[in-house]
Formats: structure tokens, sequence, C-alpha cells
């Protein structure tokens, strides 16, 4: 019996060995693990910040971070600090970066405003509702409408206007897309134009190139223009215009065929 208790105990010396050096790094690694975890260990001194801001302070940055980043470098809760970050109105996205020993680095990514959004709201260039406070009076943007579901839309098709009118030296001031899907804007001039369905870029840029081609000057005069009927368009003067020697507040021109006439 004591022979083969003797056997055993030196058959396990390896296997005992192995266990207590195993036993032994689960111990450094979990008291290391606990050290680097805690917040005193390695602490954060400085907070960069990687882009140039146009909208949002660096205080508000600041003020907003100030209890998350007093911490260590590795016990920095990274989840919490973007979502804090992109929690902020004028920011779309925000990525952070440690550089060794005890910075932080914040890539932050501002909203770029394209267009003010049924009066209350902004679009940013992906067509994106956000929500900031802003003066109205003060921001140089296009006014844009319609359902929310549909703002990328709207704002695409304001780009294709823009870009089909250049050329005549006008712009869109402003663009609405009616729930039923009727169209109407006003240009950089003041002309307000009635699209009505379909494709607000063609019928826009080709009767306004068309009125132009009739007479240089002939936009500067219009009021409104009327785009809805199927043969032609409805087009509004600006008060006191005198139209072929007349002097009068309306005119219509009839488009057939390509040739204009009035009435």
């Amino acid at each position: 019996m004591k022979e083969l208790v003797t056997y055993w105990f030196e058959q396990s010396k390896p296997w005992a060995k192995s266990s207590l050096v195993l036993l032994l790094l689960v111990v450094i690694v979990w008291r290391l693990t606990a050290w680097l975890g805690q917040s005193s260990t390695m602490p954060i001194k400085h907070v960069r910040i990687g882009a140039e801001l146009n909208y949002v302070a660096h205080e508000d940055i600041s003020q907003a971070l100030s209890t998350l980043v007093k911490t260590g470098y590795f016990s920095m809760d990274t989840t919490e600090i973007v979502n804090e970050l992109t929690a902020m109105e004028w920011v779309k996205r925000a990525h952070i970066r440690r550089v060794w020993p005890d910075t932080i680095l914040l890539i932050v990514e501002e909203q770029r405003p394209a267009a003010i959004w049924n009066k209350t709201a902004l679009l940013n260039v992906d067509g994106e509702i956000f929500k900031p406070m802003f003066d109205r009076s003060t921001i140089q943007l296009p006014s844009l409408s319609g359902t929310d579901s549909l703002s990328p839309a709207v704002l695409s098709e304001h780009k294709k206007i823009n870009q089909s009118i250049e050329n005549l030296g006008l712009s869109v001031k402003k663009l609405s897309l009616a729930e039923h899907g009727s169209w109407s804007a006003e240009m950089s001039n003041g002309i307000k134009i009635k699209a009505g369905y379909g494709l607000a870029e063609k019928k826009i840029s080709k009767s306004l190139a068309l009125l132009s081609s009739i007479n240089d000057s002939l936009l500067e005069h219009l009021d409104s223009v009327d785009l809805r009927y199927p043969n032609g368009v409805a087009v509004r003067w600006k008060e006191g215009y005198k139209f072929d020697g007349l002097k009068v507040p309306m005119a219509n021109l009839i488009l057939k065929n390509n040739q204009p006439t009035k009435s």
C-alpha cells in the first residue's frame, strides 16, 4: 500500500506543478486586470479634438465629458463618451482613440446643414433631419418642406433644379412637396412656381429656359408661373409691368408645339 501511494504521488508531481503555475498566472492576470480597471491607474491627462469645429463649441464638449474623462487610461468607458457626444445636437458621429500613455483623441463629425426643413428643423447634406436650436433670421439656407419620410427626395430634387437653372443665374429659395404629391417652388429672384405632379426639375427648368429665350429680361418681370396645365403655362407679371405695350397685372402665355403665343 505504501508503495502505491508513493507511486501515485510521484506520478502526480508534474500535474501538480502545472496546476500551480496555471493558478499563479490566473491570479496575476486577475490582479493586473483589477489594477488596470481602477480610475487612478494611468489617469487621463489630455483630451484632444481631432477636427475643426464650426457649430460645436469646445467648451460644450468639455462640459459634457468633464466627469467621464476623469478616469484611467484603461478604465475609460468609450461607449458612454461616444453616446454623450452624439447626443449633442450638432454632432453626427464621434469616434475615440487612445493615445499612449495619458491622452484620448476625439474625432467629431459635425452635421453639415443643407436646408431648413418644415421651418423648425434642418436637413444635413444626406437629407437626414436633425433639430438643433438655430436662428432663421441669420442662417442662410434654402427652405424645404414635405413629409419627413421624403426629406432625402426633396433635397435631391432641390439640387437637381439648382443645377439645371444655374445658367439662368437663378437658384431655388423654397421648395415644397405637398402630401398629395404636388410641387411648388420660389426662386431666388422671387418667382413663385406651381409645378404640379411629376418631375419638378424638368418642368421648372424647361419652362424658365423657354421664357428666358423669348426675352433675356423676361424673368425679371415674372411674379408667378403655373405649370399645372397640360398644354401651356399661366404667367403672372409683376404689378405695373407692360407686356406687349399693355399695362396689365397678368397675362397668360400658352405654349403649343413649342411655339409661344400670348393671350
